[in-house]
């Protein structure tokens, strides 16, 4: 700043008013262009480090989460946050535990939460890539945290979920629409909430639709392109095969479209299928073009850190 003033021709503590944005200083335009023009030219930057120490407040916020930031439907939780926290002057400081995505690791969490509050972050945004049930860390207790895509066991903290049974209700009821009568549920074992709630959704779809519900339509397996390729041929080699398929995923829907295509049958002239969560390298690539939900993931993470800055703590 001492440079800056010299350079400008104020004093330091008018370069100090200036280049904080305080209001009311007092301070022409003309003085604060030169002050600016003075600051530019000489590469000054403000020093983050010391303003916090100073304000004791780091404008940071954290953002824990499985392996979302590797998930290519999933990390528009993170662009949104993002944008939440920039659109607030805040910054975003993201920890990957990159498990297996149906659960957080205790041990780990709870250290990468001890490295956010020793980082003196505003508050913590704990995401998950499957809307799943978590074991909340004592450590979120200590500040401002939001949990994201999941729901705690217990602990009282606000949650961001997307619905997923109105979601799937909506799914199933296109199908329904469309006049199918016969409609098979790919899906993968129980575990994340999101499971439950889509199979359950599928069922009422059918029951006040006044149709006869058989489990045989309902296809368990794993939630992968391979494993939608399984129970897809399984669905649709039964007798009174189902002209159409709701999957758990789009992973396991290209499986159905990779089965329909073994089986000789079209797409979907003679099987329809609908997919979930929109992943932009499956939906539109897929011919024809699948049929898929998209979840609000972008939305979640923006309102999740406008939670966690909320003027008044929920």
């Amino acid at each position: 700043m001492k440079d800056v003033a010299h350079k400008a021709g104020v004093s330091q503590a008018t370069v100090s008013l200036v280049l904080n944005d305080v209001a009311g200083s007092g301070i022409s335009d003309s003085t604060q262009i030169r002050v600016r023009a003075a600051a530019s030219s000489l590469g000054y930057r403000h020093n983050a480090l010391a303003r916090g120490l100073k304000l004791q407040r780091s404008d940071t916020i954290g953002f824990l989460s499985d392996h979302i930031t590797t998930t290519p439907y999933a990390v528009a939780m993170v662009r949104g946050a993002q944008d939440a926290a920039r659109a607030a002057g805040k910054h975003l400081l993201i920890l990957n535990l990159d498990l297996d995505g149906t659960s957080i690791d205790a041990d780990a969490a709870d250290l990468a939460i001890s490295e956010l509050l020793e980082r003196r972050v505003e508050g913590i945004v704990y995401a998950a890539m499957f809307h799943s049930a978590v074991q909340v860390p004592d450590g979120l207790g200590e500040v401002r945290s939001v949990l994201l895509d999941a729901q705690s066991h217990g602990a009282e903290l606000p949650s961001i979920v997307p619905d997923e049974y109105g979601a799937a209700r909506q799914a199933v009821s296109h199908l329904l629409d469309a006049g199918h009568r016969r409609i098979a549920h790919l899906t993968r074992p129980s575990g994340p909430i999101a499971v439950d709630l889509r199979e359950r959704a599928y069922r009422d779809a059918l029951s006040e639709a006044g149709l006869d519900l058989d489990d045989q339509h309902v296809e368990v397996g794993v939630d992968t392109t391979p494993g939608g390729f399984d129970t897809a041929m399984k669905a649709l080699t039964r007798n009174h095969r189902p002209t159409a398929l709701f999957c758990f995923n789009d992973q396991m829907a290209m499986g159905a479209y990779q089965a329909a295509d073994e089986l000789g049958l079209g797409v979907p002239d003679d099987v329809s299928i609908v997919g979930f969560d929109d992943v932009s390298l499956i939906a539109p690539v897929l011919r024809p073009q699948l049929t898929t939900m998209r979840l609000p993931h972008y939305e979640m993470g923006k309102l999740a850190v406008e939670c966690v800055l909320a003027p008044e703590w929920i």
